[in-house]
């Protein structure tokens, strides 16, 4: 398997071909292949093809998908654009509430972030599929080196990272911070936020991460979703 702008060893591995196994042993079983597990097959990697390696300058690392058909799209939190506003699932909406809070602007009317992606922010989930209706549901070891060589390609440029919940963290020591540089919050969930030191509510992480940006030499990020 190619991905055009990431020359990933990952999908030569063992862990790859265990994973892709799996999903298809969940395609066989499942009629439509669609109903299986979210995002589908289509679509798993949409992140990597949205934002070629060369142009990250941000990454967002989250946890699973969205564990409704309707809302995966293979972008880290980002839903259908088509959506109303009355049905995004409550942590996009929390997202985008902190976005309004932070940039002082008022809420748009679409819940696609495709456009941060178009821009080079690479939207990630540490683990790239769900069952549908089942959060964590493959939370695999195989894919964990994916992710992990997903950030040493990053860094050898340096990016702005931002791990949001204890899944991203996970790969905390994995980024080389001698060359990149790592902002840390709770997930964006309504119950991530509970118990955690930092919470995404409250971040400013958008205007933080363009700070960071600035002292790296590097452009700001244009975050808006128009």
């Amino acid at each position: 398997m190619k991905i055009k702008g990431w020359e990933l060893d990952y999908f030569n591995s063992g862990e790859w071909q265990v994973v892709n196994e799996r999903l298809h042993d969940l395609e066989k079983v499942n009629r439509p292949v669609s109903d299986g597990y979210c995002p589908g097959r289509a679509n798993i990697f949409a992140a990597l093809r949205a934002t070629p390696c060369s142009e990250v300058r941000v990454c967002i690392i989250g946890q699973d998908p969205y564990p409704s058909k309707r809302f995966a799209t293979g972008l880290a939190f980002s839903i259908p654009g088509n959506i109303p506003a009355l049905d995004w699932p409550p942590t996009l909406r929390t997202i985008l509430k902190e976005w309004s809070t932070d940039l002082r602007r008022p809420v748009c009317g679409s819940g696609s972030l495709v456009r941060w992606a178009e821009r080079g922010c690479l939207l990630w989930n540490a683990i790239p599929s769900c069952a549908v209706g089942k959060s964590l549901s493959h939370d695999w070891p195989e894919y964990e080196p994916l992710t992990r060589e997903i950030i040493r390609r990053l860094d050898e440029r340096g990016v702005v990272y931002a791990l949001l919940g204890q899944v991203a963290r996970r790969y905390l020591n994995c980024i080389d911070v001698t060359k990149s540089v790592v902002l840390c919050t709770s997930h964006p969930s309504p119950r991530g936020s509970l118990s955690s030191k930092t919470p995404f509510v409250g971040s400013r992480v958008f205007t933080t991460i363009n700070d960071k940006l600035t002292d790296m030499g590097c452009e700001p990020m244009d975050w808006s979703l128009e």
